[in-house]
């Protein structure tokens, strides 16, 4: 067993350097074959994205003075750009997986579940069987390009859903998809909305970008009206380090280890009646597995080239790493 993580990691470099390394030596030995699992892939593009330059990813090492929380509009701005780009771009990782969706959630997967645009409006429904009465003002925080916002019509006048983002490009989107919805640029964790505002409030898939989840939940007890609901869709990390890794996410602050701490932080803000459910066999393990089927499945078509599939396989995988939990809450005024 080896307990340096140092050596660990370069132990793995060169295995799995040199394994490509490998396989690559063997295919150049037919140059029409290397050029056909190449294609006219561009060297110096970037299939994930790309990130823009100016976006530092990897978060660089504070100096001691520093505060350990982010400016919450730096990391606003950081969210912005990576996000912008990423779901716009339709060579990435999400225009090769979503199939012309606009859902950017994992989705929900049971045994009639055969794509991610179904899985997505599935997770969406699941929530929203939480709330009992679908009446009076919602909310859709963190909205994204306004799929689930445009699926509240389904339940709501369009006067009575509101939709915030901290990114004016994806409310442009937002608009164009659930026309006549109030549509505006707010951060969760500080509303302008006044007390009492609204009946319920969604949220899928963004909490672990707040910060914090615990400031969040403060402003939707204020915001929401006795009795009004909380609903939401969470991912929690393996380890409160990863959120110290990148820029689009918060400080370790706003890491959750357990569902009974997340739990109590719904107390602490004034929550009651709280229902968590852990859900990741059907979301994270199940997109997991049907986005790596997928991939092999362009591979194999000749939609992607080994490039491409190594590359988001690598990000997958690393994803798998750092997921722990995936919550369904609910959580009454």
């Amino acid at each position: 067993m080896i307990d340096n993580q140092h050596e660990l990691k370069g132990l793995l470099k060169k295995r799995l350097f040199d394994g490509i390394a490998d396989q690559i030596d063997m295919i150049g030995y037919v140059p029409n074959d290397l050029r056909r699992l190449v294609g006219d892939f561009r060297f110096n593009s970037d299939t994930i994205g790309p990130i823009p330059e100016d976006v530092e990813f990897v978060r660089q090492p504070k100096e001691a003075s520093e505060p350990g929380a982010p400016d919450k509009d730096v990391l606003a701005e950081q969210i912005n750009r990576y996000y912008d780009t990423a779901f716009y771009n339709d060579n990435g990782i999400m225009g090769i997986l979503l199939d012309d969706s606009e859902y950017r959630n994992i989705g929900y997967w049971d045994d009639t579940t055969t794509t991610q645009h179904l899985a997505s409006e599935k997770l969406q429904d699941k929530l929203l069987d939480f709330i009992p009465e679908k009446s009076g003002r919602i909310l859709d925080v963190a909205c994204g390009m306004g799929a689930s916002t445009r699926r509240l019509l389904n339940h709501y006048e369009a006067d009575k859903v509101w939709a915030i983002n901290i990114s004016e490009r994806q409310l442009e989107s937002v608009r164009k998809n659930a026309k006549g919805c109030n549509a505006q640029v707010m951060n969760a964790v500080d509303m302008k909305f006044e007390n009492n505002f609204f009946d319920s409030i969604l949220c899928i898939e963004a909490a672990f970008h707040f910060e914090t989840r615990q400031k969040f939940f403060e402003e939707s007890h204020r915001v929401l009206k006795d009795d009004g609901y909380l609903v939401l869709s969470d991912v929690l990390f393996t380890s409160k380090e990863r959120l110290e890794q990148h820029a689009v996410f918060p400080s370790p602050q706003n890491h959750v280890e357990t569902v009974e701490e997340y739990q109590k932080l719904l107390l602490g803000a004034g929550f009651r009646n709280i229902i968590i459910n852990d859900v990741t066999k059907e979301v994270w393990k199940a997109h997991f597995l049907y986005t790596i089927n997928k991939l092999h499945e362009a591979f194999y078509n000749g939609n992607i080239n080994l490039i491409q599939l190594t590359e988001i396989l690598w990000t997958y995988y690393y994803l798998n790493s750092i997921t722990g939990r995936c919550l369904f809450v609910c959580a009454q005024k």
